[in-house]
């Protein structure tokens, strides 16, 4: 960046150079008082103050180089009362990559030097003991030094400073974010889409320049800027005011016009630029430099040499290098060192903050650091590498070190230094940049001597490593490394090959890709043969991994292997003197186990799986992989059979534990979201919103969020939110179209709400083919297949009574594949119920659904409670269609009005719709009655209650954590059940039956 010089007007070089220095070094490089900040400082503080009453906020402040946000970061916490705990943490330039979560790092050893090391611990939860994996100091307060997963280091956080900010206010400062590793990024996004109820205020700066297309920060900007919680402040340029004001403050006297015209051409109204030009204007208009380099240089260039030696020294070290550090690098006496140091202090190059030393502005040191030969550069990084291996706290700075011996072009050991940093970047929950930090250490591969001596591990194995890392951060990148490994790995070196093909069918079924069987059966066929420990450990684990994709194609014969792989496992345990052997054959036994429960579960053994699962809980001891694993398959099984209310305990106990182990973002979301369709399954709305919300929060990715898009689909398809559900499809579309062709269990439960959804829009085509996938797997297994097969003949029904067809089947031929397919799905006891709603759909003379009998046995199975609630005043529904076809206007009034009380009772918007809809078509008339306390349920005597106070529909639903839409629906049950025509008559009904004492309880619990 350059700008205009005025060539008629130079003088001569050596007598400006003398002028320069002079006035370089008498001359403030700061106003003591900011200029044209004045909103945005308020906007701070504003948010801050938003902050208190416990609303955490963010803010991100952006600007190009030089327009002060340091500046104005350093005002507002200057502004901030004593009361409030600042945490800050600076980004760093170190390459490409940034140092994985230095910031973090230093923002928590802020805290705890403002709480004390055993609070903070403390107010991370139960698992608090794993910070100590990111600051080491902290394994004195009960911590393992164990690894933290990236969910773990995430739930941990942020439990930390929610705890925290309720002892103190606290601000959270993370500058330059635009150097930040992903793993910071991604620590930070999740901090602020999670943060609830805290006095937490995260503030996050970036230099808009720096931020180009293809940045990492560009999508997490891109979020925030939708967050409602969070607010942008961009710093512009200086006007010609604000400008002359802060000349005003540096030289003590006004610019003349010319002046003021020239540096506001030159500075381009960029406050580090304008202060540097004032400060050299005592020379005169005509003598500015020529170029923004030559000025963020001006200072520097007029120390003298050893000062400058000493100031190139630290350019190497970083914009803030500390003294321990320096002093380990620099060769030269100390007291010539620290004349040096003086010298550029005085001169504004430096500042001094504790024990470091910082260059004034990172301008300086990046053009300082422009200016090392080569020679001086690669002799200052070897040193500064050198000096980092021997400090006592290098773990946690491996980066750091790869970067100078990169450099220093010393490529031996910046590839060590570059894998170690990979490790500690995932031991300290951080797998994105331990991804990114592997690849690095995969280019230098090829230029580096023996370099699976010095990795300590072969070539493909690093693959792995790495496409795991990038599995575990979620990123699809996952699929090319793996990919790239599989085609450098030898075929012939089957102990590397065979775990490769298996981790890459683990890989891509995480991310529903096709294919996952096929890599099992290629790593069934490239199994190593021999007898040796390491060859039993890998069959063992590959042949489990393909028992369970094989499971999961419907091939129940799985089942067979998995007995297999668990008696080898437990031979292996007994058999073999390496303790690590012993260790990894229990964790396949584990892993066989429980898979085995699940496809006896699927068998329609569901005793048996329990069984079988409560042998994997024993085998497991305090694994909490195997333990949440545990609590996943146990709520999907308790869900898919009908067993609601125990689904729901089971699923929000396994969550508790996930909490508490901080593996929310893991285990947790799967399990919630058990938990989720099990309360969509009772129509317990507000609690399933509730958590779905949540799981949002935390941007599940694959599989996961496609699940909970159908969840929250089914729930918008409920309250009669058609636009709704179709936007939140609309927006998954890509992972549920991946996932038609992933394994049985996952399409037909990913089908249902598009089968629905189409269904309620009168495509029938669409609704078909949403339903007719069955024929891509082998054997279709029992759950989520059962109501899918359910509502596909509800669309062949619909074509029926329209006269359609179904793409190239006519309804006949629809039906019959339905009927076969059903008939070889796995029988578990709830398929009689399903089967009844089928066999009503598909009755009648035309066979649209017509028939009196089946309906009624249909309404009757629905009833017992092992289906959805939806489904049983569905049921009635269409009995009171069918009943009004075959004129039975008595019966299908008492059909309708039992609908409708479902209906009403239980927030089902839509149906409510539908049965009045049908009632106003056929003239019938749905009687109400009268109810008595008995017959409200525990939400409806609450609302009665809050109505007896004479609240409002939205201050209910303020009170119970309800929209006002349930509060309106619930409100409008409580009537039709007292018999009353307005909330007032309600209230003295409630009076007359003796519910009073349930209002004031309702109040008081609520109040």
């Amino acid at each position: 960046m350059t700008t205009g010089t005025d060539q008629g007007s130079r003088v001569d070089p050596g007598h400006q150079a003398a002028q320069v220095q002079a006035w370089a070094m008498r001359t403030p490089a700061t106003s003591p008082v900011m200029v044209g900040r004045d909103r945005d400082l308020a906007a701070l503080h504003e948010a801050h103050l938003a902050t208190t009453s416990g609303a955490p906020r963010g803010v991100v402040v952006a600007g190009e180089v030089g327009i002060g946000k340091t500046r104005l970061l350093d005002e507002f916490v200057e502004g901030l009362g004593d009361d409030v705990v600042v945490a800050r943490g600076q980004c760093v330039a170190i390459g490409t990559l940034g140092s994985p979560l230095a910031p973090v790092r230093a923002v928590l050893r802020d805290l705890v030097g403002r709480f004390g090391a055993g609070s903070v611990v403390e107010a991370a939860g139960p698992a608090g003991h794993l910070l100590s994996a990111l600051v080491p100091e902290l394994a004195g307060e009960g911590a393992s030094g164990e690894e933290v997963a990236q969910e773990q280091l995430h739930d941990i956080v942020g439990q930390l400073v929610a705890q925290l900010s309720r002892r103190a206010p606290l601000v959270l400062l993370v500058e330059d974010v635009h150097w930040a590793d992903v793993a910071t990024l991604g620590l930070v996004r999740s901090l602020l889409a999670t943060l609830r109820d805290s006095r937490a205020l995260v503030v996050l700066s970036y230099r808009t320049d720096d931020v180009g297309r293809g940045h990492p920060l560009r999508p997490v900007l891109l979020e925030l800027e939708r967050d409602r919680a969070v607010t942008r402040l961009e710093l512009r340029r200086l006007d010609t005011e604000a400008a002359a004001e802060l000349a005003l403050l540096i030289r003590g006297e006004r610019l003349d016009p010319a002046a003021l015209d020239l540096l506001l051409e030159r500075s381009e109204g960029v406050p580090f630029f304008v202060e540097e030009l004032v400060g050299l204007q005592g020379v005169g208009v005509g003598s500015l430099p020529e170029t923004l380099r030559d000025l963020v240089l001006a200072r520097y260039a007029h120390l003298g040499e050893a000062t400058q030696a000493v100031v190139r020294l630290l350019s190497a070290g970083g914009v803030t290098v500390e003294h321990d550090l320096v002093t380990a690098v620099h060769d030269g006496a100390a007291e010539d060192f620290e004349a040096a140091v003086r010298e550029a202090v005085a001169a504004q190059v430096l500042t001094t903050s504790g024990t470091a030393y910082s260059f004034r502005h990172a301008l300086t040191q990046e053009a300082v650091h422009d200016e090392l030969l080569p020679g001086e550069r690669v002799r200052y990084h070897a040193r500064y590498a050198a000096a980092l291996e021997a400090r006592p706290d290098v773990a946690t700075r491996a980066a750091e070190v790869a970067h100078h011996w990169l450099l220093a072009h010393d490529l031996p050991r910046a590839f060590a230094a570059t894998l170690a940093a990979q490790r500690e970047a995932r031991a300290a929950g951080a797998p994105g940049s331990a991804a990114r930090l592997g690849e690095r250490a995969l280019e230098l591969w090829p230029q580096v001597p023996d370099a699976a001596a010095v990795a300590g591990l072969e070539r493909a194995d690093l693959f792995v490593e790495t496409a795991v890392d990038y599995d575990e951060a979620g990123d699809a990148r996952a699929l090319a490394v793996m990919e790239e490994g599989l085609a450098e790995c030898p075929r012939e070196d089957r102990r590397r090959y065979a775990p490769l093909l298996h981790e890459a069918m683990v890989v891509w079924h995480a991310h529903g890709r096709p294919g996952t069987r096929e890599l099992g059966e290629q790593a069934l066929a490239h199994l190593p043969q021999g007898d040796e420990d390491e060859d039993r450990v890998v069959r063992l684990r590959v042949r489990c991994g393909v028992a369970l994709v094989r499971a999961f194609e419907g091939d129940l014969g799985s089942a067979d292997l998995l007995e297999e792989v668990a008696a080898d496992a437990r031979r292996l345990q007994a058999e073999a003197t390496d303790p690590d052997v012993q260790e990894r054959a229990r964790v396949e036994l584990v892993r066989a186990l429980t898979n085995l429960g699940s496809v006896r579960a699927w068998e329609g053994d569901t005793d048996t799986a329990v069984a079988i699962f409560d042998e994997a809980v024993a085998e497991a001891g305090d694994d909490p992989s195997a333990v949440l694993r545990d609590a996943e398959r146990r709520a999907m099984l308790l869900w898919a059979t009908g067993r609601y209310k125990e689904a729901i305990e089971a699923g929000l106990r396994g969550q508790a534990v996930a909490r508490d182990l901080g593996m929310e973002r893991g285990w947790g979301l799967s399990i919630g979201l058990s938990a989720v369709a099990a309360l969509l399954a009772l129509c317990r709305w507000d609690e399933a919103e509730a958590l779905l919300d949540r799981v949002r929060t935390m941007r599940p990715w694959g599989l996961v969020g496609a699940y909970e898009a159908c969840h929250r689909a089914e729930l918008h398809l409920v309250r009669d939110e058609l636009v709704a559900a179709e936007e939140v499809l609309h927006d998954a579309g890509a992972l549920l179209e991946t996932a038609a062709d992933n394994d049985a269990e996952d399409a037909m439960a990913l089908a249902l709400a598009p089968a629905r959804l189409a269904l309620a829009r009168g495509d029938l085509l669409r609704a078909w083919s949403t339903v007719d996938r069955f024929d891509r797997h082998p054997q279709v297994l029992p759950g989520s297949s059962y109501a899918l097969l359910a509502t596909g003949a509800a669309v062949v029904a619909a074509a029926r009574r329209g006269g359609a067809v179904l793409g190239d089947l006519t309804p006949d031929e629809a039906e019959q594949r339905l009927r076969t397919v059903f008939a070889g799905v796995p029988t578990w006891d709830v398929k009689a119920v399903w089967g009844a709603l089928l066999e009503a759909e598909l009755s009648g003379p035309g066979r649209d659904g017509t028939d009196v009998a089946a309906w009624e046995e249909a309404v009757r199975a629905a009833a017992g409670g092992r289906v959805p609630l939806p489904e049983h005043a569905y049921a009635l529904y269409r009995l009171a269609e069918a009943q009004l076809a075959a004129g039975d206007r008595a019966g299908a009034a008492d059909a309708l009005a039992g609908a409708t009380a479902l209906a009403e009772q239980h927030g089902l918007v839509r149906l409510g719709r539908l049965v009045d809809e049908l009632a106003s078509r056929s003239g019938t008339e749905r009687p109400g009655r009268a109810a008595g306390p008995l017959e409200l349920t525990t939400r409806e005597q609450q609302v009665l209650g809050l109505v007896t106070l004479g609240l409002t529909n939205r201050q209910i639903g303020e009170r119970l954590f309800i929209s006002d839409k349930t509060a309106s629906v619930h409100v409008s049950a409580i009537l039709r059940k007292l018999g009353a025509t307005s909330r007032t008559e309600a209230a003295v009904l409630a009076g007359r039956l003796g519910l009073e004492l349930a209002a004031e309880e309702s109040g008081d619990r609520m109040g």
